[in-house]
């Protein structure tokens, strides 16, 4: 496989894996984040409107953290650590909107590199926390997926609670009407983002729901503005399947660390800022917290991870491709 650097005048610079078959692309300087998985030419994650620009003036003019993180936000798939949703002040500190690791740059260098294999071991040290953290990846053609393993060092002097997520966003052509969602999850708490707009209505409801007409687990046919958190996981996986493209992507996860799975569905449903209708994506996003107001509201549910002075956690994660023909495997 091949490895290149790809710098363009006003952009990030993006590190792209190039297989038979497959590209893999990154963004280093901005959390590491994974920005396209294309596979057969086609990228089964989504895009943001305006994609991987610098920063520059566009955050010059953000009033909350949440304005920031949006108006930086390229698309594609981030870690969130220490916290996951609002804004929560603790330790001194005002830790922002999804978190401070996708938001610094972060150091990487090669490990094993063959013709079909390539692992890339990316690091950084967080700023507002004394978290050092270490994402290993590992794209394997052969097999068809991408690993992941993370480790996180408290190397501070105190034990520190966090939250912990992968904010893993698909779009289309991948995700479109008839894309169906299977995942191991027996309820699902409903935000109810829109009186209208939002099929499911908020409160909490088995799953899978029976319902068509307010079925998550379905992309529909018109606008919908959803989110929603799928909790009783009885294993850490889900499968999004494509029968037109004849394509099933399946996600594997260390379920005690992330107990929960975000469902976030915007699919032009919503008018206002920031994408103004122009927005058709679904993420699907394990994370270790079962609400979205931050981490002061996991310290008190007690459901946040401690992490002990010197201190490290790890966790895995593996991302699978095949073919739709190939039964499911979530159920």
């Amino acid at each position: 496989m091949d490895i290149r650097t790809i710098s363009n005048p006003g952009h990030m610079d993006v590190l792209q894996v190039v297989g038979d078959g497959l590209i893999v692309e990154f963004l280093p300087e901005k959390g590491g984040d994974i920005y396209k998985i294309c596979i057969d030419r086609t990228n089964i994650l989504w895009e943001s409107p305006w994609g991987i620009s610098k920063l520059g003036n566009r955050i010059d003019f953000c009033h909350t953290s949440k304005e920031r993180w949006l108006q930086s936000y390229p698309g594609g798939w981030q870690i969130l650590f220490p916290n996951a949703g609002d804004d929560s002040y603790n330790y001194g500190v005002m830790h922002n909107f999804h978190g401070e690791a996708c938001q610094v740059p972060w150091t990487y260098k090669l490990g094993e590199v063959t013709d079909t294999k390539v692992q890339i071991i990316f690091s950084t040290l967080l700023y507002k926390s004394p978290f050092a953290m270490e994402r290993i990846v590992t794209i394997d053609e052969v097999e068809q997926c991408i690993e992941l393993k993370e480790s996180v060092t408290n190397q501070g002097q105190q034990a520190l609670y966090a939250e912990w997520g992968q904010h893993i966003a698909f779009g289309a052509p991948f995700i479109g009407p008839g894309t169906r969602l299977e995942a191991s999850a027996r309820s699902v708490e409903s935000y109810e983002r829109d009186s209208e707009l939002s099929r499911l209505k908020k409160g909490v409801f088995s799953w899978p729901i029976e319902d068509m007409s307010c079925d998550l687990g379905h992309v529909p046919s018109g606008k919908a503005t959803d989110f929603a958190i799928l909790k009783e996981l009885t294993m850490g996986c889900y499968t999004i399947i494509n029968d037109k493209m004849d394509l099933r992507v399946r996600v594997e996860w260390d379920v005690d660390t992330m107990p929960n799975l975000w469902l976030w569905q915007e699919f032009n449903g919503l008018q206002d800022y920031p994408f103004y209708g122009a927005c058709y994506v679904m993420g699907v996003e394990p994370n270790s917290a079962s609400h979205e107001a931050g981490l002061q509201e996991s310290i008190q549910r007690g459901e946040a991870i401690e992490i002990k002075a010197q201190q490290t956690k790890t966790f895995a994660l593996k991302l699978s491709w095949s073919s739709s023909m190939n039964g499911s495997h979530t159920t």
